[in-house]
């Protein structure tokens, strides 16, 4: 039996957040995108980019209902990250609720919508360091996230993506499987670029 403990972030690693809030404030995500990945790699939230400040953002009134939340678009590796972290340990979802009325609810009708409705691996709290040990392991997006993890003695998996230090990883399934597996990091870099942003 797997010993080890997952917790897995939703927003930015199993479910497409981004490109989400983009079409909520009536931007076009794939045009986004591609700038982003091209003139700010690596940068957690490029301001010059979307045109306003985080907390404008990450705020929208449309993001007050749970069917925002709920609808959410898995990313096409999702599955098969999923799967495959199941065979090496114990996977619970970790997601840090924003002050969007609807996302708790939205959230928990995703995962009861994609496991049923007696699914109970999931945790929603922005503390999530707090559940850190030697055997856990968190796998998120945003680098001040798995760092706080790993301050308290967790291990934290920095899933690749455009807006942190492990933007060019490009098979992001494999990149993680193999950290969890040896719990080593194949693809070690130094500290992550500063910023915050909404999304977790």
């Amino acid at each position: 039996m797997p010993d080890k403990e997952i917790y897995l972030d939703m927003d930015g690693v199993c479910v497409d957040f981004m490109s989400a809030v983009l079409r909520t404030h009536g931007m076009d995500p794939e045009g986004v995108m591609a700038d982003w990945a091209t003139r700010h790699r690596g940068e957690v939230f490029p301001q010059p980019l979307i045109g306003m400040e985080p907390q404008t953002f990450f705020t929208n009134k449309a993001m007050d209902d749970a069917a925002f939340w709920s609808s959410l678009v898995p990313y096409a590796w999702f599955d098969v990250l999923f799967e495959e972290m199941s065979k090496i340990g114990h996977v619970i979802f970790l997601t840090a609720p924003t002050g969007a009325p609807g996302c708790v609810a939205g959230k928990h009708i995703w995962l009861k919508d994609k496991f049923g409705n007696d699914f109970q691996d999931f945790i929603f709290t922005r503390h999530k360091e707090r559940l850190a040990h030697g055997s856990a392991f968190l796998v998120d997006d945003l680098a001040h996230n798995t760092q706080r993890f790993m301050e308290r003695d967790g291990h934290g998996v920095l899933f690749p993506q455009i807006w942190n230090r492990n933007a060019d990883i490009g098979d992001k399934v494999n990149y993680v499987i193999e950290y969890l597996r040896t719990g080593v990091d194949p693809a070690p870099f130094n500290a992550a670029p500063s910023g915050s942003d909404g999304h977790s």
